[in-house]
């Protein structure tokens, strides 16, 4: 069973001031009166051993005055007893007895204080605080100062009830930082959470509605972002569906068309010669498609690299071999030029001949009539860079980066051969990226498009 952050916060909260209250109700109710007790007990002491050294001052007399001013100032009755239990001095708003037989100063804690009616002299408990009188070495009596326990309990409340009311503003501000984290956290995971349930039902178009500047803002930005990567992803996907099923289906209906009509007599056997050629022209047309869909497949596990020190200028006469016949058909020329008669480089050969293929046939189904393609090598410091430049009808400025996503194909205004898949440039930079090089392109439209890759020289 799941809980939500709401009700955990709920919780937290009545946690907190559940044991903030039991804290308050049992030990610190505790703690502050014992702490309350031992400060008045501690000032009524000093209050006593004042007296007792006026007592020693004035030698063996204490000023009544004095008494009655102590009394008032403490709230407290003063008494002054003999070791005997005689009262022989006495001043506040409670009436002392001629005498306390039973008195024993030894009695009291810590031999200076005691708890009670003080020998069943007070109706009420009192704190009873002395000091001995003492004259030399010799003592001739008490200072005792009584004091209400009642007004010990009220200043005990006293402070607990500023305690109670410190411990509530708390409280209320404890409150009101779960109301703001509900508020700025809370509010918007929620948003994120709704937002992550849509995308998962493929509801991609639901807005996230988050706009912190903060983590759940960018979790809610890379949210969106992740949705409209899955919207182009399956945009791209069925424009890569339809592209697969025309181009399949384009060239099965051509062989199934010839070959029916080779076997019923429709074309004669004659002309039969010319028509399988372009069966077989169909075929490797298939064979091409089949190996760029295994290409993806391949790369998508990551490339793996067969490295080694090879001629680049011989492979890119070997490949401009194979489109002899292409160019001638359009009338493009290859202008080659090559800084050095021979240009070594480290990779792997196979893979930059695919790429070299892929730039040159994508050169020239994007070239006019009568036109040219330049290709070059040249030597910069520790690398070679690797030019292929056509002069055909190039690519729009917001174009430019979707020509390497997979399935993309530009619209039909570019060119006029739209054969292909879509996947030659993406199959190109994965490639050159696997060797850890870089590939750029310029491209102007109406003057032609440039691909310049590089490889590590040797």
């Amino acid at each position: 069973m799941r809980f939500p952050l709401r009700l955990k916060l709920a919780l937290i909260y009545l946690a907190v001031a559940a044991a903030g209250f039991l804290v308050m109700a049992v030990p610190a109710t505790r703690l502050m009166r014992q702490s309350t007790e031992d400060q008045v007990i501690s000032a009524l002491y000093k209050d006593a051993n004042y007296l007792a050294a006026s007592y020693r001052v004035n030698t063996g007399a204490v000023n009544q005055g004095e008494l009655e001013a102590m009394a008032y100032a403490s709230h407290s009755s003063v008494w002054i007893i003999a070791e005997d239990g005689e009262v022989q001095a006495s001043a506040g708003d409670r009436t002392a007895p001629a005498a306390v037989p039973a008195f024993d100063p030894r009695s009291g804690v810590g031999h200076y204080y005691m708890e009670g009616d003080f020998y069943g002299t007070f109706r009420e408990d009192m704190l009873s605080v002395y000091a001995p009188l003492t004259s030399g070495v010799r003592t001739r009596g008490y200072v005792i100062v009584h004091y209400p326990m009642t007004l010990l309990s009220q200043e005990t409340d006293r402070k607990l009830g500023f305690s109670y009311v410190t411990y509530m503003v708390m409280l209320v501000l404890l409150l009101i930082a779960f109301i703001l984290f509900d508020i700025f956290f809370i509010r918007p995971l929620k948003k994120v959470q709704q937002a992550a349930m849509e995308y998962a039902d493929r509801n991609l178009s639901y807005p996230s509605d988050v706009h912190t500047h903060d983590e759940i803002g960018a979790l809610s930005d890379n949210l969106e972002e992740i949705a409209r990567q899955l919207v182009s992803s399956a945009d791209d996907q069925h424009r890569f569906l339809a592209n697969i099923s025309h181009d399949f289906r384009s060239p099965l209906t051509s062989i199934r068309g010839y070959m029916v009509a080779m076997q019923d007599g429709t074309i004669p056997p004659e002309m039969q010669g010319k028509y399988l050629d372009v069966v077989i022209n169909e075929t490797d047309r298939l064979t091409k498609l089949a190996n760029s869909l295994l290409d993806v497949t391949q790369l998508e596990n990551g490339v793996i690299l067969d490295r080694s020190d090879f001629d680049l200028n011989q492979l890119i006469r070997e490949v401009l071999l194979s489109f002899e016949g292409r160019v001638e058909e359009k009338r493009i020329v290859f202008n080659v030029t090559f800084e050095e008669e021979s240009c070594y480089v480290n990779a792997d050969r196979a893979r930059i001949q695919q790429v070299i293929y892929n730039l040159v046939d994508n050169a020239i189904k994007f070239s006019e009539y009568d036109s040219a393609i330049d290709l070059s090598t040249s030597l910069h410091g520790d690398k070679v860079l690797t030019s292929v430049a056509d002069h055909g009808v190039g690519i729009e400025k917001e174009n430019l980066p979707k020509i390497w996503d997979r399935f993309y194909k530009t619209d039909s205004s570019r060119g006029k051969d739209k054969k292909g898949t879509g996947l030659g440039l993406s199959i190109v930079r994965e490639i050159i990226q696997a060797h850890r090089e870089n590939i750029d392109v310029i491209s102007t439209p109406g003057v032609g498009t440039e691909f310049i890759f590089s490889l590590p020289s040797v």
